[in-house]
């Protein structure tokens, strides 16, 4: 003790001083456990609340943002899609039309095709029946012409 007291004898400090120094440690770790730690940790809560949520606003509007775009992405593929799927049936429906079309061409051309068959029947029977009707007549009016029954 008596080397400490010749040190700050020879520094020329008091124990006052010396005591005026120690409060002043004493009172700056009272001040920084009573006050600065409080303050810096309000600072840090306050920097917390401000800044986390812009940025978890930000993580929240790309999340966003990328949803949106495979929304997008899947709107475009489902009118892709049903496009497809409508030009198909389209085209499945102008085929069987095709078909129905050419059912009743054919259908028609056989029902042509047998009025025909009739009606040169019918022409044949005709002139059949008018041939001899007209070797009929023909003896009639000659019989009648010259007077006397013709063989």
């Amino acid at each position: 003790m008596e080397l400490v007291g010749k040190i700050f004898e020879t520094l020329g400090i008091s124990q006052l001083a010396l005591l005026q120094m120690l409060l002043v440690v004493v009172l700056v770790a009272l001040l920084s456990v009573t006050l600065v730690r409080p303050i810096l940790a309000t600072f840090q809560e306050r920097e917390n609340r401000s800044v986390a949520p812009v940025e978890e606003s930000r993580r929240l509007q790309a999340e966003a943002e990328r949803k949106a775009a495979l929304y997008e992405e899947s709107m475009r593929k489902s009118a892709v899609e049903a496009l497809a799927g409508k030009r198909g049936k389209m085209e499945e429906a102008g085929r069987l039309e095709r078909k129905r079309i050419e059912a009743v061409l054919e259908e028609s051309n056989r029902h042509v095709e047998e009025m025909r068959t009739r009606i040169g029947a019918e022409k044949n029977d005709a002139a059949k029946t008018l041939r001899a009707e007209v070797a009929r007549l023909s003896v009639e009016i000659a019989g009648k012409v010259l007077g006397r029954p013709v063989a």
